[in-house]
């Protein structure tokens, strides 16, 4: 018992830590007349930490309430859109890193473009917490939704805050990318994805 409370409580740590360190990845990229990379890159990897520790106090805490009882764990909505909610959070993060922030710190012939797959990754990154964190409070109506009503309400989250993000984050986001003729430009090295560093070693 006293192992699943500390589990427990980590779980809501890394969750807090979670959420300042999305807040610091907004104001980053909101908070400022310019992208500020290196204030991305340090909320970014805080993020990853703690998805990770996330996902290891999860998985105890399951493994300590089914005794991995896969009959159980299939049997739970609640359970299940947890975990599917996770596993997207954590594509989403490898996407993210790969491709939505190098995209941050190049120059962009066509801005407004370029800003679409950030903003749509980070709406679906905002909206898998928001609806993760939902989820920490359902229990008394998970035996109505079951997994098919909380995917649907998922998928409704995810596509208003992709909406939210195009019509409102988007177009504040491309002016602030660079264009290759922006005066004074100098490359950025903040947020690197194997891509930009190939290109560079090969330079």
């Amino acid at each position: 018992m006293l192992g699943r409370m500390g589990l427990i409580y980590f779980h809501l740590l890394a969750a807090l830590a979670a959420a300042g360190a999305i807040t610091a990845g907004d104001m980053a990229i909101l908070g400022h007349a310019h992208l500020d990379l290196k204030l991305l890159g340090h909320a970014a990897r805080c993020t990853t930490i703690a998805l990770v520790v996330l996902w290891m106090t999860g998985l105890s805490v399951i493994l300590i309430d089914t005794h991995a009882d896969l009959a159980l764990i299939a049997g739970s909505g609640k359970l299940l859109a947890k975990l599917s909610v996770a596993s997207v959070l954590t594509l989403n993060g490898v996407a993210l890193h790969r491709v939505g922030f190098p995209a941050l710190g190049r120059a962009h012939a066509n801005p407004r473009r370029a800003a679409v797959l950030p903003c749509l990754l980070g709406a679906v990154s905002l909206s898998s917490w928001m609806f993760a964190a939902f989820l920490g409070i359902a229990k008394p109506i998970a035996p109505v939704m079951g997994f098919g009503g909380f995917a649907a309400l998922y998928a409704c989250a995810i596509v208003g805050g992709g909406a939210a993000a195009l019509a409102f984050i988007r177009p504040r986001l491309a002016e602030k990318l660079d264009r290759p003729d922006s005066p004074g430009r100098e490359p950025r090295r903040g947020l690197e994805g194997p891509a930009d560093m190939n290109l560079r070693e090969a330079a």
